[in-house]
């Protein structure tokens, strides 16, 4: 059962009669909330407490989806459900696209509401999920030196021992013994696990977080078929 010190969910309305007509519903729920009228308001607290956002596709300030992309910036990762007005099919659409975990049209019922906010709240959210799989990618990858992380650059390109020895003036042997330290410090086992390590670093540098990548991979199938080292 979720309890007042189990969550906190943010409304953001900046209609104030129905702002706190969700936030008493919430309360009488047992579930703790923060209420807000504008965007930026909200952007000031969410922290780690955080669990879930409740936005109105119109705020004063901002859309729903500006406020969505604000946060993610900032790197909360929230699930979140956007309030829409009967009808406006076009916002709720918008705001599926842009990430959102369900929409619900005004008006709705007290019960319908609560089985929505409690639906954010068992979810795991992809965005999150990303994010932590890109963070263990950086850090993993961050063991490299700089002359394996040159090498694993080469592989990932799909190109082979011979060709990655020629290419940084160096043996073989020499080759094939970075290749078995960056198998080691990633803890990889075949080429296919160091491809999906270095796309998931990838998606990390696309947020704006710290990793160089090449700006293509090959695909899961071509990699494969290089096949283990």
């Amino acid at each position: 059962m979720l309890t007042q010190t189990a969550c906190l969910v943010h409304i953001v309305d900046g209609d104030l009669p129905t702002r706190s007509t969700l936030a008493r519903a919430l309360g009488a729920a047992g579930i703790a909330c923060r209420v807000h009228s504008t965007g930026a308001d909200a952007l000031t607290v969410l922290g780690t407490a955080s669990a879930c956002l409740v936005i109105r596709s119109s705020l004063p300030d901002m859309t729903a989806r500006e406020l969505m992309a604000e946060a993610a910036l900032q790197g909360h990762d929230l699930p979140v459900l956007v309030v829409t007005d009967q009808g406006d099919v076009e916002a709720a659409v918008g705001a599926m696209k842009a990430g959102a975990l369900d929409c619900l049209a005004h008006p709705f019922t007290t019960g319908t509401f609560l089985e929505r906010v409690r639906a954010c709240l068992a979810s795991e959210n992809p965005q999150a999920q990303q994010r932590d799989r890109g963070r263990d990618a950086s850090r993993r990858l961050g063991l490299l030196s700089r002359r394996e992380s040159e090498v694993l650059r080469l592989i990932v390109e799909g190109k082979q021992s011979k060709t990655i020895a020629w290419e940084l003036g160096i043996s073989i042997k020499t080759v094939e013994v970075h290749r078995a330290r960056i198998m080691e410090k990633t803890g990889c086992r075949s080429i296919v696990g160091l491809g999906r390590l270095w796309e998931a670093a990838e998606m990390l540098r696309a947020r704006n977080l710290p990793w160089p990548v090449p700006s293509s991979l090959p695909s899961m199938a071509a990699m494969v078929e290089m096949g283990a080292p």
